[in-house]
């Protein structure tokens, strides 16, 4: 009996240290809680069958990755997100610079047109129906009605000069909508863009502007009640820029979409 007592002794001993050792191990991945705007604007963020996906996540991702941080990105509709920033109920959100006192940007943000510390630029741009139209800067000589998606906070520009909107759920819905109408036009991101230049169903028919609508810088934005310490945002912000701008990894990165 003894010896039986003994050797299940040391089988609990061994499990107890098993325990001790994977225990680093399971818990080491901190995690960050991050909103990402629900809306369409691939290749950028979309949502597949309810998860976000998309390159400026995958950025993050990556950038946070070194760090030991794991991100949990949660789809919601930019204005919802901004809220659950200022009340600290999520760590950070991915949107263009946002001037608020309770948000934590790189010092840049507001300095210059090009932050060195954002994630991403991203071109917005017009595309028509094939015809003499060009677009060379002023937004009251676009087409109308303007067709962006739904929730995309660009609508303000377009709104505040009183120029007649059309929302769609995504650009897939607004290129099909002008395509039918052939009238009005289409603000969306150059990927995007060129991907129905791509696509004989439409290249016949359209045209894309050179100059762009609008260009914004997105970053990841912190709220001041987070749990991470600037010295830890700061990392974070240097590790996505690192990444950014090296050669090799925004071709892989814009290849995978």
């Amino acid at each position: 009996m003894a010896l039986k007592g003994g050797s299940n002794m040391k089988r609990i001993l061994l499990i107890l240290l098993a325990c001790i050792f994977l225990l680093p191990i399971l818990t080491w991945a901190e995690s960050i809680q991050i909103s990402v705007e629900s809306r369409e604007f691939y290749p950028f963020f979309f949502l597949d069958k309810k998860n976000s996906k998309g390159i400026l996540l995958d950025m993050v991702k990556d950038g946070l990755t070194p760090l030991g941080i794991e991100p949990i990105f949660k789809p919601l509709p930019l204005k919802r997100g901004i809220k659950m920033l200022e009340k600290g109920l999520i760590d950070a959100l991915i949107a263009p610079r946002i001037k608020n006192d309770n948000f934590l940007l790189p010092e840049d943000a507001y300095k210059t047109d090009i932050s060195k510390q954002r994630i991403l630029q991203i071109d917005s741009v017009v595309v028509t129906m094939k015809s003499n139209y060009e677009f060379f800067g002023n937004i009251k000589t676009l087409p109308t009605p303007i067709r962006i998606t739904l929730g995309d906070p660009i609508d303000s520009l377009f709104a505040q000069q009183g120029l007649p909107i059309d929302t769609g759920q995504s650009g897939s819905h607004n290129i099909k909508k002008i395509m039918r109408d052939k009238d009005g036009c289409v603000i969306t991101t150059s990927l995007k863009a060129m991907t129905w230049l791509d696509n004989p169903d439409y290249s016949n028919f359209i045209d894309v502007s050179t100059e762009p609508v609008v260009s914004r810088s997105y970053f990841l934005i912190f709220s001041k009640k987070t749990k991470f310490s600037k010295e830890t945002i700061e990392k974070i912000w240097n590790e996505i820029a690192k990444n950014r701008d090296d050669y090799i990894y925004p071709i892989k990165l814009f290849t995978a979409y």
